[in-house]
């Protein structure tokens, strides 16, 4: 059955800063969605959704075009078969291994948790609160808000701007501690620091704006197509906004019958769209973007366009990018729709 979320919807995406909250009340915070301007160090984004472990670190070179320092994947066994423990062990390894083969020397990583698993909610305070107090108002208020326990919920916020009557909208977001957990847990078995843990589709519109070949108007509404091996999700954006999340299974895995995945992907995201319209009739998409690694397989882009009636793109996030000595232009541009997770999150560490 389909998981559907209305996304926040903030009317400015400022940036976000990991929030060391230190009271007892509070525990460990580091859920955080921004752009990260302002940091400094390398930030290796480290995308474990899907069947593979897929790492990505990004070096600053112009505003608008850094540079591919390091990345690599590795395929994941089969979890099926496998106790809790050995799939930490599994991808803690897949990720070790990824780091040795990209010959990265970054050691601070950027992981997401699914966009399913994360609750928003909009709240408005009043306006020149600093930090820390917000923070405590933030704490207090969340379980109210968002309907989460403190004890079990990593908590994070990010200020909107003002309103109209003069307070300040503020974008509270938490997922469970134990999902925050598990993925500093794959981090530290491949040696790696936890830096911050994003939101899967926050880093996937971070992303996506990157992928396109010029830049849009604010108010393009856009959708993301995101085919991963055993399921789709529908993404819609609003400029930098967030609107809309939705997710299906497939009924088949790229990998393992390709000839039928082009069969039952085009016709599963079709009817996705459907829902969205069904849903919301007003809205109006102005392009549609797919990626992820279902994106790979061949034949896929003209088989969803016959599908839905109209032309599609397939997102690029190296488009604009220089290559860093011992990167291959040619297999980058090959694997590129499946690293929009890993780019999202490597953009964190960018000034």
């Amino acid at each position: 059955m389909a998981t559907i979320i209305r996304w926040a919807r903030p009317r400015r995406m400022a940036p976000s800063r990991l929030l060391g909250l230190t009271s007892e009340v509070r525990g460990a915070v580091i859920l955080g969605m921004g752009t990260g301007k302002g940091r400094q160090a390398a930030v290796l984004g480290v995308d474990l959704s899907g069947n593979a472990v897929r790492i990505l670190e990004l070096a600053p070179r112009g505003l608008d075009a850094p540079q591919v320092v390091a990345l690599a994947s590795a395929t994941l066994p089969d979890f099926g078969a496998l106790s809790a423990e050995e799939r930490l062990g599994a991808q803690g390894e897949a990720l070790r291994l990824c780091c040795q083969e990209a010959g990265t020397r970054a050691r601070r990583a950027a992981l997401a948790v699914p966009t399913a698993s994360v609750l928003t909610a909009i709240v408005p305070f009043e306006a020149g609160l600093d930090d820390d107090t917000l923070a405590l108002r933030v704490t207090l208020e969340a379980e109210h808000h968002l309907s989460v326990s403190l004890q079990t919920a990593a908590l994070d916020f990010e200020r909107l701007g003002l309103r109209r009557d003069g307070r300040e909208d503020v974008l509270l977001v938490a997922c469970r501690q134990e999902d925050v957990a598990l993925r500093q847990r794959i981090a530290e078995a491949a040696g790696l620091e936890t830096a911050l843990v994003d939101v899967e589709g926050y880093a996937l519109g971070r992303a996506l704006r990157l992928a396109r070949p010029s830049p849009g108007p604010d108010a393009a509404v856009s959708a993301l197509l995101f085919f991963s091996a055993v399921a789709l999700q529908l993404l819609v954006y609003q400029g930098n906004r967030p609107l809309y999340w939705r997710q299906d299974p497939l009924a088949v895995g790229a990998e393992a019958v390709p000839e039928l995945y082009l069969e039952v992907a085009p016709a599963q995201a079709e009817r996705a769209l459907a829902h969205l319209h069904a849903a919301h009739p007003t809205t109006v998409l102005d392009d549609i973007a797919v990626a992820g690694p279902g994106a790979l397989v061949r034949g896929l882009l003209p088989r969803l366009e016959a599908h839905l009636g109209r032309a599609c793109w397939v997102a690029d996030p190296f488009l604009r990018m220089t290559l860093g000595p011992g990167i291959e232009g040619a297999q980058l541009a090959e694997q590129a729709p499946a690293y929009l997770v890993a780019c999202g999150l490597a953009q964190r560490g960018l000034p």
